[in-house]
């Protein structure tokens, strides 16, 4: 039986895959070649993490499977090398597909394998199968205990699409209350990794259930219970029913680089949801560990007329999120306007954080970076960025609101090997140079330049004494043009505290020092898609023992939670309190005392996704009453969205209910 490559579904699964350069915000979304992309971002991650947060333990290699003999139809099985043998499953379940008819049909459910790829997006990825002489695609012959698996070969290829090449496969399943039954997947695999999708039909948006799978060079079992997928968190958040279930798929995802690999998948199962692994109890309730924390006035004061500033104009702040940091940030038109600014200082928000990818706005970047003559000058799209800039600084002047132009690089282009590029650092100085240059002679003492945003987010490879470097450059671009307006200035790291602690203070005297904070993780990023704490749930804040459960299960802790994600919840009685938090940003503000000069906090926040609204409250209740006691002004992360403190799906529409007392906000004076 011939293959069905389903160009209809081709078209629909190009969005089927997860933006793989997150942004700051999970909050909802089109999908992405819909025409509203607000893709998630980890650069609000303050400690590196890996990148797979919902993995199938097994053995991983960037050698790709030798797969040449299985493209060969007349292959007899028996004469390639034995490996395995993999089981058949038997049980109250559904085998799927175990391939033995060396087609592309599955019986079980009758319908047909299909392929699809990243092209109708732009993208330059392909995706192969072995075929007959007819030219008809068939499984690929093996030798693992049965004589055929389903094998695609793939390039994934990033050609002209703005995230992560991919290529996917899939066959459809006919919706039936019946399948309510089945309550995870099985299969065997070899082969690069992948993702596997459970698609459901109450999925409209794309945002399918999912589970990451690491690559393995030897066959491998993967198990998955459904109740261990999860969305890729851009889109709205539907629950699994298995009876609604339209499609099993799978896909294969790519980065920046050309990549080439296979994959065979064989023998797969689903389960009927008595023989799917319960949970076990694996933790003890412990009454929580509270901190003590001791600290005289003299270790937390700031004489420095800057903490004054900084108090007054840096306080009670708001970031404006998935728009001008996206990979597609450059500005195109306003989503947030002025009608926004008012509802934020109507609500006693007084300062506008604004992240703004500002190279983007370098019409000849790369050139200038690759040129070795000097002879190439950095050119810029003003009539574009000013109007950007100009507007918001306008609108913030007419709502006293102040006003911090964060250069905040989505794309993660100042790494370490840029770090090590003389012209890259130079053109970042030149891009400051060029915005202070524009503001020099503005007379307001409340426009803030901050150098950049959490540098190297994606990996922290970059040194701090690297980052000093580049930091530098910038700040002597800035004050050839501008002595005037305050510069903030982050470590690396995810404005690491550890780090700043370390830091002996630049010697220019006009100089805010940043620090992020998002602890306890464990509860503020509990179902973040781009973290390795996905599936986590229902962590409360504070820890509570009358709250907490001796099955890690209920937490969402599955097989493939990271181990140390297992340890942060078994040991979060220590960590989740106000005193824990205070303990780490007390660092900072000794640090800051010690040096005299102040320090901030402009990024913090908590998801939405899988804690209650009033834990959430407790969270912003405990950081505001740091930062008071502390004298520490603070931004919070999230205007809307996932760390919203607005309700509205974009725009604001209000205050949510609660935000106003627990952050001490009230109407504008």
């Amino acid at each position: 039986m011939n293959f069905k490559t389903k160009s209809s579904l081709a078209l629909s699964a190009a969005a089927l895959l997860f933006l793989s350069a997150c942004g700051d915000d999970s909050s909802k979304s089109a999908a992405p070649d819909e025409p509203a992309v607000n893709p998630t971002d980890s650069t609000t991650i303050p400690t590196p993490l890996p990148t797979d947060s919902t993995t199938i333990p097994a053995d991983s290699t960037t050698n790709p499977t030798d797969s040449s003999a299985a493209t060969n139809p007349t292959v007899d099985p028996s004469t390639l090398p034995p490996e395995g043998p993999i089981t058949l499953p038997e049980g109250k379940g559904l085998l799927v597909d175990d391939f033995e008819d060396g087609d592309n049909h599955s019986a079980a459910i009758d319908n047909y394998w299909y392929t699809y790829n990243d092209n109708d997006n732009d993208g330059a990825s392909v995706i192969t199968t072995p075929v007959n002489e007819d030219g008809d695609i068939i499984a690929g012959a093996v030798n693992n205990g049965s004589k055929y698996a389903l094998q695609v070969n793939y390039t994934l290829d990033k050609g002209e699409y703005a995230y992560d090449p991919y290529v996917g496969w899939g066959i459809q399943v006919a919706e039936d209350d019946a399948n309510g039954r089945f309550g995870g997947i099985t299969y065997w695999y070899k082969g690069g990794a992948h993702e596997v999708h459970i698609e459901i039909s109450d999925v409209t948006d794309y945002d399918v259930h999912l589970a990451k799978v690491k690559a393995s060079r030897t066959w491998t079992q993967a198990v998955i219970r459904f109740k261990d997928l999860v969305q890729g968190g851009w889109g709205v958040e539907v629950p699994f029913d298995a009876k609604h279930i339209k499609a099993i798929s799978f896909q294969a995802k790519g980065n920046a680089k050309v990549t080439s690999d296979s994959l065979f998948i064989d023998n797969i199962y689903l389960q009927d949801t008595s023989e799917v692994e319960a949970d076990k109890p694996d933790m003890t309730i412990n009454d929580p560990v509270i901190p003590k924390i001791e600290f005289t006035e003299a270790e937390i004061t700031v004489t420095n007329p800057l903490q004054a500033k900084a108090m007054k104009y840096l306080n009670k702040g708001i970031n404006f999120t998935n728009w001008l940091e996206n990979a597609d940030g450059k500005f195109k038109e306003f989503v947030f306007d002025a009608t926004d600014i008012k509802l934020l200082a109507d609500n006693g928000i007084k300062s506008l954080r604004l992240p703004i990818d500002l190279d983007l706005y370098a019409t000849n970047r790369d050139a200038f970076v690759k040129d070795t003559t000097g002879t190439v000058a950095l050119a810029f799209d003003d009539s574009t960025l000013f109007t950007v800039l100009d507007s918001f600084v306008e609108w913030t002047a007419a709502n006293n609101m102040s006003f911090v132009i964060d250069y905040h690089e989505y794309d993660n282009s100042y790494n370490a090997t840029s770090a090590k590029d003389n012209k890259y650092i130079q053109m970042m100085a030149e891009t400051w140079k060029h915005v202070a240059a524009h503001y020099a002679e503005n007379t307001r003492e409340d426009i803030f330049f901050e150098l950049l945003n959490e540098p190297d987010m994606s990996a922290g490879k970059v040194t701090a004494a690297q980052w000093t470097v580049a930091a530098q450059a910038m700040i002597d671009s800035i004050r050839s043009v501008d002595k005037k307006h305050t510069i903030l200035f982050g470590d690396a790291q995810w404005y690491s505290i550890s780090l700043l602690a370390k830091r002996t203070p630049f010697t220019d005297d006009n100089i805010v020092y940043v620090i992020h904070t998002y602890e306890p993780f464990a509860f503020t990023h509990q179902g973040g898609s781009w973290t390795d704490y996905a599936t986590i749930k229902g962590i409360p804040f504070p820890y509570d023992p009358a709250k907490w459960s001796t099955v890690s299960g209920d937490f969402g802790v599955t097989k493939s939670t990271q181990s140390y994600v297992k340890s942060n919840i078994k040991n979060y009685y220590k960590t989740g309190s106000k005193e824990a938090i205070m303990e780490q940003i007390l660092k900072a503000k000794k640090w800051a005392a010690t040096n005299n000069v102040p320090v901030i906090i402009n990024e913090f926040g908590a998801l939405n996704l899988r804690s209650t609204a009033q834990d959430r409250l407790n969270y912003l209740t405990a950081m505001r009453e740091i930062c008071d006691t502390l004298q520490i002004p603070w931004t919070h992360w999230g205007y809307t969205g996932n760390f919203s403190l607005f309700e509205g799906d974009l725009k604001g529409t209000k205050l949510i209910d609660g935000i106003d007392k627990a952050l001490g906000l009230g109407a504008a004076e």
